[in-house]
């Protein structure tokens, strides 16, 4: 015979378990300033053109960063604009990495930027 005990568990533990699938679902994302925050330090990225190699490396690295926080955030504006100033980011070439051509680059890349900070409003 079936107790109420036997009853009541699995219902309650199904509960339980959607309670956890939220918690990690939650832990996944972050929270718009935490994801603006570090978007726009990523964003702020400027090329060493002593290291051309090294500056291309370094925005390849900060665009990936900016792609992952578009992952981290439900925000469809915001994850549009990460993915357009990754974009932007990792754009950079080794020979954009001179005095003249990287103020072209830093030109669009600042114009990229402020179209996150209004999105980060």
């Amino acid at each position: 015979m079936l107790s109420l005990r036997h009853i009541a568990v699995p219902p309650l533990l199904v509960i339980a378990l959607a309670g956890c699938d939220a918690l990690n679902t939650a832990s996944d994302t972050l929270d718009r300033a935490e994801v603006c925050t570090r978007a726009l330090a990523a964003a702020g990225f400027s090329p060493n053109l002593t290291n051309p190699a090294g500056a291309v490396e370094e925005a390849r690295r900060k665009a990936d960063e900016l792609r992952s926080l578009a992952e981290q955030t439900t925000d469809a504006d915001l994850q549009r604009e990460l993915r357009e100033t990754a974009d932007q980011v990792g754009s950079l070439q080794q020979r954009d990495v001179n005095p003249t051509d990287v103020v072209a680059w830093t030109n669009r890349k600042a114009e990229q930027v402020d179209q996150l900070a209004r999105a980060c409003g």
